[in-house]
């Protein structure tokens, strides 16, 4: 059979010839931890100050400086004679530049007219509105895998290479985190498997009380939570699905409100095209370029980098 859901050369209608009746549902993998992520406070301060820049017009990107306030201090000064004046100062921090990232699917007409009422489960019910519903995912996936590939530009570093992360390593990096001045709101930080169950090992190992902590518990005992683990020291902990790894070590990251610098641009459709989901961030096209093929293209233009040094920070540990 030459066409599917998908048309290529294995499209879902080729898996779906068979003897038997066979129904399409939605595959596990490891990309749904992310939507655990979309509504943290972290995310959402992140994408809130994106959209707060507004459109780019005549500029290829956006470029923050940070303004050195409230740094000082009061100087000794005689009565009777005037306070010399302190310039403000700035310094550029970050430059993004949005460029073009796409994903296309083809839908043939043999999916719409054979295979729509397979569609069962978390699949919508038909295959457009199928598509529609993966726009979303497939942006997200995108853009939270290039916010964790920073992870190798990171100025400051939690853990050590080579070894297993322990809880105190965490803490310690915490504690530096609050004494570069990170405030205002909870962290948020991704891990790896490998690293929860170091923390998991290393709390059984130390025993006593710290085994017996209720999130120390918690990040085995609640599959109802999904990809989220536990909050300590005002920091929200998530297994990440989108982490990188450096030579023999994972490479997590810890952020704060202010550690990274997003700009989407937002690109409309044209009149002439045939308008799927126009979300700002992420627009879905559908066009019939030949025969009975639809071809579904997903299309954002945005950008990531780190804002600020301090309130970014990598989790360092062996694979």
């Amino acid at each position: 059979m030459a066409a599917g859901a998908w048309y290529s050369n294995a499209g879902i209608g080729d898996a779906n010839i068979a003897v038997a009746r066979r129904t399409i549902q939605i595959a596990l993998h490891e990309s749904q931890k992310n939507g655990a992520l979309m509504g943290h406070p972290v995310i959402m301060d992140i994408l809130s100050r994106d959209e707060m820049m507004g459109p780019l017009i005549g500029e290829l990107g956006v470029s923050i400086s940070l303004a050195a306030l409230g740094q000082g201090k009061l100087a000794a000064t005689a009565e009777g004679t005037e306070a010399s004046p302190t310039n403000f100062s700035t310094t550029n921090s970050a430059t993004v530049t949005p460029a073009r990232r796409a994903y296309a699917r083809d839908v043939g007409d043999f999916a719409r007219s054979l295979q729509e009422s397979l569609l069962t489960g978390e699949i919508a019910p038909t295959v457009v509105a199928m598509l529609a519903n993966e726009g979303l995912k497939l942006w997200f996936n995108d853009w939270i895998d290039r916010v964790c590939a920073l992870a190798s530009s990171a100025t400051y570093e939690i853990g050590t290479t080579a070894t297993a992360l322990t809880w105190s390593a965490l803490q310690d990096g915490v504690i530096d985190f609050k004494n570069r001045g990170v405030s205002g709101g909870p962290a948020l930080a991704l891990i790896t498997e490998k690293g929860a169950k170091d923390l998991t090992s290393d709390a059984l190992a130390l025993s006593g009380a710290v085994q017996f902590r209720q999130n120390t518990q918690g990040m085995v005992s609640n599959m109802d939570t999904g990809a989220y683990l536990f909050s300590e020291w005002g920091v929200d902990f998530y297994l990440g699905a989108e982490l990188d790894t450096d030579g023999g070590d994972d490479l997590g990251i810890l952020i704060g409100p202010g550690a990274i610098l997003s700009k989407h641009q937002r690109v409309a459709l044209p009149m002439e095209a045939e308008t799927l989901v126009d979300a700002g961030w992420y627009t879905m096209e559908a066009r019939r370029p030949g025969g009975g093929v639809t071809r579904v293209e997903t299309v954002s233009y945005n950008a990531v980098g780190i804002l600020e040094a301090g309130r970014f920070a990598a989790i360092r540990h062996v694979s």
